[in-house]
């Protein structure tokens, strides 16, 4: 009876995997986080989320004596060492401290945590004082949603469409400079969060590194060529 189930079954697996590669080769779908995913597929996704966000080189380290960091990947030649946290809650400033230990092992230009949940108060405190980037739950829709806009299709969206950015452009190029606390002065965000929107605009060449003041300048001469490029 199980043979005969299992034939019957598989024209329609052999279906569902076809119609799965084309829209992740149509769409660029990121496919949906698992619930109760072991850490290791976490890993993986998350491998994979930075080959669609355009990292390069990224791979995984050793399983065990890890030193605190599981990925290890570049952008625009920098290395980023990632430590993956898949929690039913908030993780804490163990991570933080590991994946800075870490990052100085490996000789990694930034540490992340990156966690499917949220981040303690102390841990947000910490990584602060340690120049650690906090990938939450929050930032990693944002950046599943990035991934996914990178697709074949997606790609020619209407070219007056808003940009996620548009007032915080605004804002830097009325000012001259980009900083954490320019967003934070304006706009009331937590530094948390206006880390990650620089962070973000860093990715795409829109801002420049911060300098020891904390300032970045701003990658083209107009607003509006900065905003076609993330439109």
């Amino acid at each position: 009876m199980r043979i005969i189930l299992y034939i019957i079954s598989l024209p329609f697996k052999l279906l569902f995997f076809v119609f799965s590669f084309i829209g992740r080769l149509c769409f660029g779908f990121m496919p949906r986080m698992k619930k109760n995913m072991s850490g290791e597929d976490f890993e993986d996704y998350i491998a994979l989320l930075l080959k669609r966000l355009g990292y390069k080189d990224v791979r995984l380290t050793k399983r065990s004596q890890d030193y605190g960091i599981d990925l290890l990947a570049r952008k625009k030649n920098e290395l980023y060492a990632f430590q993956c946290k898949y929690y039913s809650k908030p993780v804490g400033v163990a991570a933080v401290q590991q994946v800075y230990a870490g990052k100085d092992f490996y000789g990694a230009d930034y540490a992340v945590v990156v966690t499917n949940n949220t981040f303690t108060r102390q841990a947000i405190n910490l990584s602060l004082n340690n120049d650690v980037i906090l990938w939450g739950e929050e930032e990693l829709k944002g950046f599943i949603k990035r991934a996914n806009s990178r697709s074949l299709l997606k790609r020619h969206k209407e070219e007056k469409a808003p940009s996620e950015y548009e007032r915080e452009l605004e804002l830097f190029y009325s000012e001259g400079y980009a900083s954490i606390d320019v967003l934070m002065n304006a706009f009331q965000y937590t530094r948390h969060k206006a880390k990650y929107i620089l962070e973000d605009l860093e990715f795409h060449n829109i801002v420049s590194i911060e300098d020891e003041f904390g300032i970045r300048d701003l990658e083209y001469e107009t607003l509006s060529e900065a905003l076609d490029i993330l439109r």
